[in-house]
């Protein structure tokens, strides 16, 4: 074989070995879950990635809608933060790990995260807030989306209060309710978030 050929033959096998890499690595896309199914996906449909839930009856409700490119620096643009958080949010549902959702810190870094109870600590991330966002009024114009809950008064109005809101009746669990519940102030170490106004919009949140 001439030494053009071997260059040739390894140039091939690089190739194919580097392919075959991207194919065992790749992940499947998410999908909507099938009628009488529940689940998180991201929905890219309208040109606008959005984080979307469906429930056992099949209504489908946008949760996040994904605008901001502050972290595409880093590699994660408005899709593949939504690709990541709907990942997050159906991994924590189908765990029963989704029960509340707060605000707290993470690796040194403002996060809206699950609890599994108030006053609970923050388990799991579902995403980084930006840079000088207000964590309180973010976490309340999130689940501001029910139509007639949209500008209902939060229950976290005291200065050092952190909001845990019970999300597993929206999911379709039992023996829970929507509402935000307010912790109280909270211990030394914990963060403390400047209280905000209630969103007076519908609609998802864009991030």
């Amino acid at each position: 074989m001439s030494k053009w050929q071997s260059m040739t033959a390894l140039t091939v096998g690089a190739i194919a070995i580097a392919l075959s890499s991207v194919s065992l690595s790749a992940k499947p896309a998410q999908s909507q879950p099938a009628p009488g199914q529940r689940g998180f996906w991201c929905d890219n449909s309208s040109g606008v990635p959005i984080t979307m839930y469906q429930n056992a009856q099949g209504n489908r409700e946008p949760w996040i809608r994904w605008v901001s490119n502050d972290f595409s620096g880093a590699g994660y643009d408005p899709a593949t933060r939504c690709r990541e958080v709907s990942s997050r949010l159906e991994t924590f549902r189908s765990n029963k790990e989704l029960k509340f959702i707060t605000v707290g810190l993470m690796n040194g870094q403002r996060v809206v995260c699950t609890a599994s109870q108030v006053n609970g600590r923050c388990q799991g991330l579902i995403f980084t807030l930006k840079p000088n966002q207000d964590a309180v009024k973010t976490l309340n114009n999130l689940l501001s989306w029910r139509e007639g809950q949209a500008g209902a008064p939060s229950l976290s109005e005291s200065k050092d209060s952190i909001p845990f809101i019970d999300v597993s009746g929206r999911l379709g669990d039992e023996g829970s309710t929507i509402a935000p519940v307010a912790a109280p102030k909270p211990a030394s170490g914990q963060p403390r978030v400047a209280p905000a106004q209630p969103s007076t919009g519908a609609g998802s949140r864009e991030l």
